[in-house]
């Protein structure tokens, strides 16, 4: 360019145009020294390490709530299950009470009729003998033989009579003391209920407070990633959403890849019986429920927790369902994963090799895909079977 330009000028220069003038060439940059450069290398290494601590608290925090929504799951699943054995043991309870009093009743009346024995006794031996008496005044060999008939039928009657007050005795006895039983394994069954109940209000709160403060310092790390990066906040909550989905794909990819293998190395499923009539109509019901609030204990009408959601969804159908995820377990013929349909529920544990630990379930809407109340915070969704802690079999109620 400053070869074109003095080219130009000299050309002027000769037609008369303009006084001849010289070319200066531009001033050159400063060449950036080494402690420049060191710097600028110091600055974006602290960034990018800034960049990663935030991340890698993000990610922590993360973690820390899904941990947190787990022990709610479990401590409200315990609650559940106190309060189902507490309803059996108060069930309990009130048949031994029956039974007692029932006892106390036969007991009376065997102590009525042994008394009237004691009165005939009493009255027919006064001023005499007695029955020997009765015997010696026979007048004959045929009177002493009926006297004699007579004598044993009334002391049979009474030795049945003081057999029949013993045993009404002891039944009356052992009555009395299942019916202490009972009582005093209701009020242990209260105390363990009551205790559950504590535990899960606590762990419910605790995991609040957690979302709330997760959430705001969300919005702090959010806010110091986009600066760093020198994006919008918007942005960078996309692209937190993102890497949020790509961690949740490794994470169902992997579950899948390990109940596959699960199921490949065992022998193999017996088939499960037919669709139960009316899961369309279960799966129906909890689809409607989409959006309504997650409140342990709740099982409607507008707010649930996990179990709460699926018996009163197959309530609809007319099947009856406990109020825990345990006891729907347990108590329901089970169904291999690849043979899961529409209506059928799935569960999750912290030790999938131990049902004791289950603490959570959801209702099969399609393949893969289940309607769930998952956690604090949330509400009825839709989302993949594929989690951490799935069950190998799910339940067909019926």
């Amino acid at each position: 360019m400053a070869e074109r330009t003095t080219r130009r000028a000299l050309l002027l220069a000769a037609a008369g145009a303009l006084p001849l003038l010289t070319a200066v060439p531009a001033a050159a940059a400063p060449v950036p020294s080494g402690e420049d450069v060191d710097a600028a290398r110091r600055a974006a290494d602290d960034a990018a390490a800034r960049v990663a601590a935030l991340q890698a608290e993000l990610t922590a925090r993360q973690a820390e709530l899904e941990a947190a929504h787990v022990r709610v799951s479990v401590a409200v699943e315990d609650h559940a299950e106190a309060e189902a054995v507490l309803r059996q043991r108060a069930a309990e309870a009130a048949s031994a009470s029956e039974a007692a009093a029932a006892a106390g009743t036969s007991l009376a009346r065997a102590r009525l009729a042994l008394g009237r024995f004691a009165s005939r006794s009493y009255r027919s031996s006064a001023g005499d003998l007695g029955p020997l008496a009765s015997l010696l005044a026979a007048r004959s060999p045929q009177d002493l033989a009926e006297r004699t008939a007579t004598l044993a039928h009334v002391t049979g009657s009474r030795d049945e009579a003081v057999t029949a007050a013993d045993e009404a005795h002891r039944r009356a006895e052992d009555a009395r003391a299942a019916a202490d039983a009972a009582a005093a394994a209701q009020q242990r069954a209260t105390a363990a209920a009551a205790e559950a109940r504590a535990a899960a209000e606590a762990a419910a709160t605790e995991a609040q407070a957690l979302v709330a403060a997760t959430r705001a310092r969300t919005e702090e790390l959010i806010a110091e990633l986009a600066r760093l990066r020198s994006t919008s906040v918007e942005l960078e909550r996309e692209r937190q959403a993102g890497l949020a989905a790509e961690e949740e794909a490794r994470r169902e990819a992997a579950v899948r890849s390990e109940v596959g293998a699960a199921g490949t190395a065992g022998a193999a499923p017996a088939p499960a019986a037919g669709p139960t009539p009316g899961a369309d109509t279960a799966v129906a019901w909890a689809l409607g429920q989409l959006g309504d609030p997650y409140l342990w204990g709740g099982d409607g009408p507008d707010a649930f927790d996990c179990s709460g959601l699926t018996l009163r969804a197959w309530e609809a159908a007319g099947v009856r369902l406990p109020h825990s995820s345990r006891l729907q377990y347990s108590g329901q013929a089970k169904v291999p994963l690849a043979q899961l349909r529409a209506g059928d529920l799935v569960f999750y544990a912290t030790d999938t090799s131990d049902p004791s630990t289950v603490h959570h379930v959801g209702m099969v809407v399609s393949p893969g895909r289940m309607v769930e109340a998952p956690h604090t915070g949330a509400v009825v969704r839709t989302a993949s079977i594929y989690r951490s802690g799935l069950l190998p079999h799910g339940t067909r109620p019926a």
